[in-house]
């Protein structure tokens, strides 16, 4: 092919136009997934604290149905490690209308780094509620 006057034989590059037109298309992309990725570990971590958060509840209410003597009414605090973090309880004991039965709610919740001032109740990431028999 013999070159036309005045204009160059196109080389099958892409033009600089094209490359940025890609790039923002990528960057586009790339940040959509980043922020999906993002999201996805944040629901991980909070659905890994709730799981755990309920073991530790049901671990204290299974705790309290074997105690022996049956604890009495009242609440009672606690703080322990569990899966290699900080945990706070709060247990809530109360009678029932059947004499034979006390009805326990248990709250837990992180232990934060430092003290807030926020109640166990309303930190709470779980609260379960059970039923222990009086011996």
């Amino acid at each position: 092919m013999k070159p036309v006057f005045g204009r160059r034989p196109r080389s099958g590059g892409f033009t600089l136009l094209e490359v940025l037109v890609a790039l923002a298309i990528f960057a586009t992309v790339a940040a959509v997934v980043l922020s999906a990725a993002g999201r996805s570990l944040t629901n991980a971590m909070r659905l890994e604290e709730k799981t755990l958060a309920g073991w530790i509840a049901d671990n204290r209410i299974t705790e309290l149905q074997l105690a022996n003597p049956s604890p009495g009414e009242g609440r009672e605090n606690k703080e322990l490690e569990y899966a290699g973090r900080r945990w706070e309880t709060l247990s809530e004991i109360e009678a029932t209308s059947d004499p034979g039965m006390r009805r326990v709610t248990v709250w837990v919740a992180p232990r934060p780094e430092r003290s807030s001032g926020t109640p166990l109740r309303d930190r709470a990431v779980v609260s379960l509620t059970g039923f222990i028999g009086v011996r």
